[in-house]
């Protein structure tokens, strides 16, 4: 009953990532589909994922058009292990009460967020960093190399000179405060402030979903975002949409001609929030690469293979713009067929 579909080429890409998404979900036999994890990065689903994502598929069962995003983290130690007491040669195990967020720990989730021993930025810790062919340019310039690795492709897509937290920061925001409210019972954490409260709730998701609308105006800093934004969503997503009848994969595939690395990963979840789609997160499931997956995977055959360019693999900058407006208009047009048909229902009543 299930499916993989899977392209290995170690020279010469002989589809695009995107390609392979939308192959996988097609040949999926079930109404809920999870994808969008980037093995490469030596990420990993945590142990209990299958869990939750079972648990929210029947929780809606009976209401459609929903997506849920899982985030994804670069951790700094492979696990939360300790050796028994035995030293190296002891005999590891995990400590009791260890066993939802086994590779993070869930009595340890609020510390780990202030530590940071959970990174939110995958990009500093890839195999074959995409912002070194920027390198060159700041050769000149006596800017240090804290400062070159940020690089100029992921500083616009982060851009610093607003005060509002971006989409990626908003979902991650949330799902920390529901996992550890799943985890403890306890709203907000130890901070003792009910950030879960219904009121806030509704606030926050529509925060969320206005973020990621507003991704497809092209304007300014929102096309530079949605543009390059490195990581590709892993995503929960409902077949059945918000209408009866509509189906994620006739409105909202991935664009196969947006190749890349960092090339419009968010724009189908946008699509998605435009067409009515209901955006939140799945608490207590996560994915994460480890110092060990993140080893496993940056041989010599990877580093060969892949490539460093942080941007989309197409021809020009006009057929860029071209494929995007396309995008967008076609979203618009749904969500307006949709109104219609609504309204017109709503009439012969």
């Amino acid at each position: 009953k299930n499916s993989l579909v899977a392209v290995i080429d170690s020279y010469e890409p002989a589809i695009s990532r995107k390609g392979l998404l939308n192959m996988a979900t097609f040949g999926a036999p079930t109404r809920w589909i999870v994808s969008g994890l980037e093995l490469e990065r030596g990420l990993v689903l945590s142990r209990e994922a299958s869990v939750y994502a079972g648990r929210q598929a029947k929780a809606y069962a009976d209401m459609t058009g929903h997506v849920f995003v899982l985030p994804q983290f670069a951790s700094t130690r492979d696990d939360t292990r300790d050796d028994g007491g035995g030293g190296e040669n002891g005999k590891h195990r995990y400590p009791e009460g260890r066993v939802i967020y086994s590779g993070v720990g869930a009595d340890l989730l609020p510390s780990i967020r202030g530590k940071q021993t959970m990174r939110s930025n995958l990009s500093e810790y890839d195999c074959v960093r995409c912002e070194e062919e920027d390198d060159e340019e700041y050769a000149d310039d006596g800017v240090d190399d804290a400062a070159k690795s940020h690089g100029r492709r992921l500083s616009d897509a982060h851009p610093s000179s607003s005060a509002e937290k971006n989409v990626d920061e908003l979902l991650e925001d949330l799902w920390w405060d529901l996992s550890v409210a799943d985890v403890y019972g306890t709203p907000g954490g130890f901070n003792g402030a009910s950030e879960t409260s219904l009121g806030a709730m509704a606030k926050i998701h529509d925060r969320i979903e206005v973020s990621l609308v507003s991704l497809l105006d092209r304007k300014g800093e929102h096309l530079e975002y949605l543009r390059y934004f490195d990581k590709s969503p892993i995503l929960m997503i409902d077949r059945l949409g918000p209408k009866k009848e509509m189906m994620t994969l006739d409105l909202a595939p991935e664009v196969e001609d947006f190749r890349g690395r960092a090339c419009f990963h968010l724009l189908r979840l946008a699509q998605l929030a435009t067409l009515g789609y209901k955006v939140s997160v799945l608490p207590g499931a996560f994915a994460a690469s480890y110092p060990n997956t993140r080893e496993a995977l940056c041989n010599e055959s990877i580093r060969e293979s892949s490539t460093s360019q942080c941007d989309c693999e197409l021809d020009s900058e006009s057929t860029i713009k071209e494929i995007l407006m396309d995008e967008v208009k076609r979203s618009a047009k749904v969500a307006v067929l949709m109104k219609e048909v609504d309204d017109r229902l709503l009439n012969s009543q």
